[in-house]
């Protein structure tokens, strides 16, 4: 966290991400992937892009500061989200987004589902928007909140772990919902 403010490079352009490890106990050579070119990379790059952004002005940042390869991995525990947030408050209180999009949005243990609880109520509900994710039944998911007084668009996709979501109907619905 304390490097964020001083931060030049972008996770997801210039750093090389580690490939899966194989069941094989043969030697593997790189194990990492080009920088930028790591599936998850690819998929956030396509995204930003499709929605008319350069990925290297977008702020992100996960929603608890532990990567892992799944919610059901050891050393990731959601627990920590609330601990985390009035990092983000403060993150978001300087970047004023117009929209929020979050990879994960399962009603329990999603960065979508952390927000939905903060900041969809009753008086927001008519701005819950769903739309087929065009991936099996997976759906995505959008609401309007107002946060630090501003009104922001908060769209939960399906996790891009295994998601693309660069389909003309979401980045579609993803640009009206939002207004970007």
């Amino acid at each position: 966290m304390a490097d964020t403010l001083v931060r030049t490079s972008n996770a997801f352009l210039d750093e090389e991400w580690e490939k899966p490890k194989k069941k094989s106990t043969s030697k593997q050579g790189n194990n990492k992937y080009a920088k930028g070119s790591a599936p998850l990379q690819k998929r956030i790059q396509g995204l930003l892009e499709g929605l008319g952004q350069s990925v290297a002005d977008v702020c992100a940042s996960n929603l608890i500061f532990t990567t892992s390869k799944s919610s059901s991995h050891e050393d990731y525990n959601f627990g920590f989200a609330g601990t985390f947030w009035p990092f983000h408050q403060a993150v978001i209180e300087i970047v004023k987004p117009k929209v929020i999009i979050t990879f994960g949005n399962g009603k329990l243990h999603s960065p979508f589902g952390f927000l939905k609880s903060m900041y969809c109520d009753e008086s927001n509900l008519n701005t819950f928007e769903t739309i087929p994710a065009g991936h099996g039944e997976r759906q995505c998911y959008g609401f309007k909140a107002n946060i630090n007084g501003r009104s922001t668009a908060i769209i939960g996709l399906p996790h891009l772990s295994y998601y693309t979501p660069n389909k003309e109907s979401v980045l579609k619905w993803m640009k009206e919902f939002s207004g970007i």
